[in-house]
């Protein structure tokens, strides 16, 4: 999607407060982490963000970036990039059951209702999820990505000197990049400024989609804000407490964050996912900086079974695929914690070999 026309593929992913490139390499199936660069500045500073003016210059990203892979001894000539998933519009319409040629004209029309800004501002993709299991019609999933995005995005890639071999919405680049279990399965991605929830089905197609501003820096400056102290001391109280620390009163402050999250928003969407696809949503997976939390999974467990007992949904942290290693580390479970620091350059980076 959205794609442009080494031995070794490089992905780029540009987040709202870090940036990450991954190397990677493939034989005979096998698929290694060569190199990798992680670039995390103070949590107070802003790489980009949505609705907001506040974001890191096209300039500064490429010299970032030019750092990076100069420290880490890449060679970046080629590379693909994930764009992140929180700055596209994205909505499920209805189109009557057409033939592929009609489609390409219903499409348009009818995503111009539904799209908050002219569509000659976007960059416009779809995927038919199928027949709708109430009415004779596709269900479409249509997704926007405003123009000035892209064009930052090659802005740098030209600046760097690098041949982008395609965008990827960051979804994709989690899908291709994580094991999942053959089920209805919604996957929450935990970030520093957004979460995005993602319903994917037994065939690991993304059945419907959803960001929201909501993330573990929210949960930070509320706690700054509690304390009256810093946002660095904040994130440390954060990280050393969590949801079972002996602060007290940060555990059941973080507690409310997170249950009114999941009550009023994640379950919001498996409830639509359900209704429109007529399968239950048997596991939640985790992932995202934020997801890393002491007691989350828990937590999030014990709300789903007091406040949902009709759902039978198993929580899980997200694991890589089985054929991906990271070169020269045989510490499984290291290599699963870099990972998740590394799922969506890992997964965009593998399109040069998984489409």
């Amino acid at each position: 999607m959205f794609k442009l026309g080494n031995k070794n593929s490089f992905g780029i992913d540009i987040g709202t407060q870090t940036i990450k490139i991954t190397e990677l390499s493939n034989r005979n199936n096998q698929f290694y982490i060569d190199n990798y660069s992680i670039w995390d500045d103070d949590i107070e500073n802003v790489i980009q963000e949505k609705d907001t003016d506040i974001s890191l210059s096209a300039e500064k990203i490429t010299k970032i970036i030019q750092v990076m892979a100069s420290e880490a001894g890449m060679n970046i000539k080629q590379a693909y990039i994930s764009l992140p998933s929180y700055l596209a519009f994205f909505a499920i319409i209805q189109i009557p059951i057409l033939d592929l040629e009609e489609l390409l004209s219903a499409v348009p029309l009818e995503a111009r209702k539904h799209i908050p800004v002219p569509l000659n501002t976007v960059q416009l993709d779809w995927i038919n999820l199928g027949k709708s299991i109430t009415q004779d019609q596709y269900n479409i999933l249509i997704i926007a990505m405003p123009n000035s995005v892209i064009s930052k995005y090659v802005e740098i890639s030209k600046s760097l000197g690098v041949v982008v071999k395609g965008f990827d919405l960051d979804c994709f680049s989690i899908l291709r990049s994580m094991a999942l279990p053959t089920t209805q399965t919604c996957i929450l991605d935990f970030g520093a400024r957004n979460s995005t929830v993602m319903v994917v089905g037994p065939d690991r197609k993304l059945q419907t989609i959803q960001s929201f501003d909501f993330g573990g820096n929210h949960i930070t400056k509320l706690i700054s804000q509690l304390r009256q102290i810093s946002i660095v001391e904040a994130e440390k109280i954060k990280k050393q407490n969590g949801i079972n620390g002996q602060d007290a009163e940060i555990s059941d402050f973080i507690k409310k964050k997170i249950n009114n999250f999941v009550k009023n928003d994640i379950m919001r969407l498996v409830k639509q996912s359900d209704v429109m696809t007529g399968k239950k949503i048997e596991n939640i997976v985790l992932l995202g900086g934020a997801s890393k939390m002491t007691g989350m999974k828990d937590y999030i467990e014990s709300i789903l079974h007091n406040e949902f007992p009709e759902y039978n949904i198993h929580i899980d942290i997200a694991y890589p695929i089985n054929n991906l290693k990271i070169k020269n580390l045989s510490d499984k479970a290291k290599f699963e914690d870099i990972w998740r620091d590394l799922f969506l350059s890992t997964g965009v980076a593998l399109r040069n070999y998984i489409e």
